[in-house]
């Protein structure tokens, strides 16, 4: 695991607030990951991985030390050595999941303490060029 970013939200990051990467995937990537955590304990309340190899994203939950069930797009609009931006907003029900300000897919929320949602990191096979978390109005 190569730790590329990751920032602390003591408020919480949901619902209501809006996380954009824009980067590119070098050529020789596998996959990476964009992680929502939760503070005080190891709930990863959602999983974003695009992966390359598969080209699938999968998105996930890590709770009670279990994975939960994967729902998978095969809708893949990132590619290698190409810039993309991505971004992930949350409302109070869902994660909505866009790239390049195309929604491809949106991902119920698993948990119910969304304030405990403080952390984002990303991680594995991408060059970041900005994060941006900032406030939304809802959509």
């Amino acid at each position: 695991m190569t730790l590329r970013f990751e920032a602390s939200c003591p408020d919480g990051l949901c619902p209501g607030w809006s996380v954009i990467l824009t980067g590119e995937s070098p050529s020789a990537a596998d996959k990476f990951e964009i992680n929502f955590l939760c503070d005080l304990d190891d709930r990863i309340a959602f999983h974003f991985n695009p992966r390359f190899t598969e080209s699938d994203i999968v998105c996930n939950s890590y709770l009670a030390n279990n994975w939960g069930k994967e729902e998978r797009s095969t809708n893949f609009p990132i590619g290698k050595d190409e810039p993309f931006k991505i971004e992930i907003y949350s409302d109070s029900e869902n994660f909505h999941i866009y790239v390049d300000e195309i929604k491809i897919m949106q991902y119920k929320h698993r948990i119910e303490d969304l304030k405990a949602i403080k952390k984002v990191q990303v991680i594995n096979d991408v060059d970041i060029s900005s994060v941006e978390i900032s406030k939304k109005h809802f959509y």
